[in-house]
């Protein structure tokens, strides 16, 4: 149990004040032998086990009464769901806050959103304690740790309004860890408020173990995880796939594809109504909605031919996530969308290369070519926007020159060569050949169907991912999001998480000798275009990046084009949707689309992750009038009045007896 006034649990040792008084009582008086007493003493000898039994049950009873009296005095503080807080009052609360896109989720009575509910609860569990104790906050944009002044502070701080960006929670907390460490922060209770989405927590992250063993370590640390995991309701979330200026015979045109998800319990048909906006312009358009997901593909709306670039957003009606209710695109005349691929064996990248030249779009430019390990001199970095690597792992310079293509936006996708060394490339390396013969080829067991390479297409079909067959596979050292797992567990597909750009690994190549990637070329024409297709949207005059990213920055030096981009911090802006613009650029700053699908973990999940450790998960849901700590001084203040009530009852006398026995006798 915690308490406010802990400094009065010193006065428990007052509940020793009846047994000091009985021992007293019992030094009063003398004993004197009187011969005539034996007899009264033999009468008494049965009832005397019953005597002093009610004697210790008064006892207890005064004693139950005064304890009661004090621990109500020193104010315990119990959580609304379980029960008590153990282990003291901290001297630092650590605030890890989740500011990622879906913790915008709102209730749409009262406007109160997920990060609004789990920041004003924290701040008045830390009031309720103590004010004065060192309160830090660590939150997802930049991940620093900030020394806040007082609990009402940290509601009002500009760094906990939501933004449209993705969080990294296991990055967050090996920074509380580093703070504890190098600031020696004494008791520690760090509080973690998040919606435990699955990207934002990446349970499959061998940094976890790396957590757990390092806290082990510490004394005194102390998990709360606030846990808003309640999906929203009634939802509907918009996607712009595609902006392309074009030329028709009907002149000038914007083509738009258009990807609109329903999440709802309900399966009956609803009418819903977007909101077009081209340069400042807007336009209507109805359209119903019967299944989980709603296509708008090639919807074409006329410009006028000398409108050669511009913006311009979707909008849908608000509902209980207001993050995912615009889309906000550029466009402009296409780049050529141009795939590089860097082997010293043509012949195992011949299907790369014919898939990185074939037209996937209508009035879209591709070009693909294959250069030497030692022909990198001849890329032009500027307009690659896909880089296909089948050779040994790049170093130094080679390795600094596709970080930076990779930080600039850009997309590369690793495949192993025929000799395996020990590099790596930003903490991957492969491991060694598994060659198989036709009868033990490898399927596929597990692949992420809902985001990223592997996603469904826009029909909503999943990919015939299962279908592939794998007879050769090189292994995969390093940490990383697994995209697909072979039937043993080894990973096909595996990407790198990064700040921006896309860095992915390949465990087989698609030759008929390693693997049937290239007979059915449905997966792999998907893969590298929607690879192509990301690194695309970073080349050209409009853009299309993803909030949070740090290629994202570099509008901070932009005009804000649109209403909502206009307010606010300017450096709050590279974390947050909108459009900004320079007379040669025009970008479109997004959520990133894993936020509108991503699922919660399930709750024996995230045990799992803080298994060994001192924690508690408190699962609320927005609208809960909870708070997570209450004043539980009126318990003991029954329990008090009871034990006095008991001490009343025990010391009432004992009823006569309803046939005395006469002392004496006839003389």
């Amino acid at each position: 149990m915690t308490f406010i006034n802990e400094y009065l649990l010193w006065g428990l040792l007052l509940a020793a004040i009846p047994i000091l008084i009985h021992l007293i009582n019992q030094r009063r008086h003398r004993t004197i032998e009187w011969g005539a007493m034996m007899f009264l003493l033999s009468a008494k000898k049965m009832s005397r086990g019953m005597a002093l039994l009610k004697q210790i049950l008064i006892m207890a009873a005064r004693m139950l009464a005064i304890i009661g009296l004090i621990l109500a005095i020193c104010r315990p503080m119990a959580t609304g769901w379980f029960g008590a807080l153990t282990g003291g009052k901290p001297e630092t609360v650590i605030v890890i806050l989740d500011r990622s896109a879906s913790m915008k989720q709102q209730q749409l009575s009262t406007g109160e959103t997920k990060l609004d509910s789990g920041l004003v609860k924290i701040a008045n569990m830390i009031s309720a304690f103590d004010s004065s104790k060192q309160i830090v906050l660590i939150e997802s944009t930049d991940n620093k740790p900030v020394d806040v002044q007082s609990p009402e502070a940290l509601v009002d701080y500009p760094k906990t309004f939501p933004t449209d960006s993705t969080a990294d929670v296991p990055a967050m907390i090996q920074t509380a860890m580093e703070y504890i460490s190098d600031n020696q922060t004494g008791r520690t209770d760090i509080w973690i408020c998040s919606d435990a989405k699955q990207n934002d927590w990446d349970p499959e992250s061998t940094r976890w173990d790396s957590l757990r063993s390092g806290f082990a370590e510490l004394d005194g640390v102390r998990f709360h995880v606030l846990n808003y995991a309640e999906e929203a309701e009634d939802n509907f979330s918009v996607v712009v796939d595609r902006a392309e200026r074009t030329k028709s015979s009907k002149g000038v045109e914007l083509v738009l594809d258009v990807f609109i998800r329903r999440q709802s319990t309900s399966k009956s048909k609803e009418d819903l109504r977007l909101t077009f906006t081209i340069n400042g312009v807007k336009t209507v358009l109805d359209v119903e909605i019967e299944n989980e997901e709603y296509q708008l593909v090639g919807h074409r709306i006329p410009l006028d031919a000398g409108v050669e670039s511009g913006w311009g957003m979707i909008e849908l009606p608000a509902d209980s996530n207001e993050s995912d209710n615009i889309h906000y695109f550029s466009f402009a005349e296409q780049p050529v969308y141009e795939t590089v691929i860097v082997s010293d064996d043509e012949k195992a990248v011949e299907s790369l290369q014919l898939v990185g030249s074939m037209s996937m779009e209508p009035g879209r430019q591709y070009s693909s070519k294959v250069v030497g390990s030692d022909q990198l001199g001849e890329v032009d970095w500027n307009q690659t926007a896909l880089l296909i690597w089948q050779a040994p792992l790049p170093q130094e310079r080679e390795a600094r020159q596709i970080s930076n293509f990779v930080n600039n936006g850009r997309t590369v996708i690793f495949f192993p060569p025929d000799e395996i060394d020990d590099t790596e490339f930003e903490g991957v390396s492969w491991g060694t050949w598994e060659r198989n013969n036709d009868e033990k080829s490898q399927s596929i067991g597990f692949w992420r169907n809902e985001d990223d390479l592997l996603q469904k297409t826009r029909n909503g079909q999943s990919l015939p991912v299962n279908k592939i067959k794998v007879y050769q596979y090189c292994s995969l050292n390093g940490d990383g999001r697994t995209l697909a797992k072979l039937d043993n567990g080894s990973a096909l597909l595996r990407r790198k998480t990064t700040d921006t750009g896309g860095v992915y690994f390949c465990s087989t190549l698609p030759d008929a000798s390693h693997s049937s990637l290239a007979r059915n070329g449905v997966v792999m024409f998907a893969m590298i275009h929607r690879a192509l297709a990301s690194g695309a949207s970073s080349i050209g005059k409009a853009k299309q990046l993803v909030a949070g990213s740090s290629t994202a920055k570099t509008v901070t030096e932009m005009n804000p084009l649109t209403e909502s981009s206009k307010g606010g911090l300017i450096e709050t802006r590279p974390f947050n949707s909108g459009v900004y613009g320079t007379e040669d650029q025009i970008v479109a700053l997004n959520r990133p689309s894993i936020e509108d699908t991503a699922k919660s973990i399930p709750a024996t999940e995230v045990d799992a992750l803080f298994d060994g450790l001192d924690y508690h998960i408190i699962d609320d849901k927005l609208g809960s009038s909870k708070s997570l700590a209450s004043e539980a001084w009126k318990l003991f203040i029954v329990i008090m009045g009871l034990a006095i009530l008991a001490e009343a009852i025990f010391c009432l006398p004992p009823k006569p007896d309803a046939n005395p026995v006469e002392l004496g006798g006839t003389a």
